[in-house]
């Protein structure tokens, strides 16, 4: 069932919240007593020493009880009852819990005449403005994807209709599968159809990008790894340095794959184009014997 913020959802009775409001009621009187014997000590005590430690006195009492007034009247306010229109013949031992938010119930935790703890959930109510949807999108579509796209997506379960979200969120680290980024979208149409749970199908316009891109064969892979070599000048007995670079690889299209480095390359960097196993198998031996 569909509920609006502040529509009731269960009556419950409890002598506590009878007890509550006739507290409420003896503070309330306590403080409008304390208040009027402050005022009266203040003037008694203008230019008498002696009654100095009765307004002090006054005014710890006065304090006090406007504390403990405040404190209760707050209580009662969550439980719905305004505490400056309470009367001693208005006290009630039933409050009603009213839904905080437009959404939908559901379930009911509780049976009639059923004794609840302060812990006890009696309802669940979802709100539906805040449903988000968790997607998965491949590493190659990292770098188009964007926070603040709109986009439709399909629900499993309900063919036909129709659903938007808007990404709000974009992962940094890979999910479990190891090639797939968590994205989290808020809905934006069609909420009130929807049941935590259900599998769901996007499709997300990404933005055009000019991805870097190197000779298939400039890239040595090691397993989920993936490796170019930079040309990083001469060594002093005239042959060549070279700097490894990982890179995640994403499409490969006439030759060519399209690369992310993990750090930033420098400018005019000259790419090694062939023979990079053999560079990448001295690397590791080199590294074997490294002590």
């Amino acid at each position: 069932a569909h509920v609006r913020k502040g529509q009731p959802l269960i009556a419950l009775n409890d002598l506590a919240f009878f007890r509550m409001q006739e507290e409420y009621l003896m503070v309330r009187a306590d403080q409008a007593v304390s208040a009027a014997e402050r005022v009266r000590q203040r003037t008694l005590s203008e230019g008498n020493a002696n009654a100095r430690k009765t307004l002090q006195q006054a005014e710890a009492k006065a304090v006090s009880d406007e504390v403990r007034m405040r404190s209760l009247a707050g209580q009662l306010r969550l439980l719905g009852v305004d505490p400056e229109q309470l009367k001693a013949d208005q006290l009630q031992q039933r409050f009603v819990l009213r839904s905080p938010v437009d959404g939908r119930v559901n379930g009911i935790s509780v049976h009639l005449d059923e004794r609840v703890e302060p812990t006890t959930v009696v309802a669940e109510v979802i709100d539906l403005h805040h449903f988000h949807v968790h997607l998965n999108a491949y590493e190659r579509d990292l770098a188009r994807l964007k926070e603040g796209v709109s986009f439709d997506f399909d629900v499993i379960n309900l063919p036909g209709e129709r659903f938007r979200g808007e990404v709000f969120s974009i992962g940094r680290t890979f999910d479990s599968d190891g090639r797939s980024i968590p994205v989290h979208a808020h809905v934006t149409q069609g909420s009130e159809k929807l049941v935590e749970g259900m599998s769901v199908s996007a499709s997300i316009p990404t933005t055009a990008a000019t991805s870097l891109s190197v000779p298939t064969s400039a890239i040595a892979s090691t397993g989920d790894d993936a490796f170019i070599y930079l040309v990083a000048g001469n060594t002093s007995d005239g042959g060549q340095r070279y700097e490894e670079v990982q890179v995640v690889t994403g499409t490969s299209s006439g030759g060519f794959t399209a690369i992310t480095p993990v750090q930033m390359l420098p400018t005019n960097a000259q790419v090694v184009v062939n023979g990079v196993f053999n560079l990448r198998n001295m690397r590791t031996i080199s590294e074997g014997h490294e002590h």
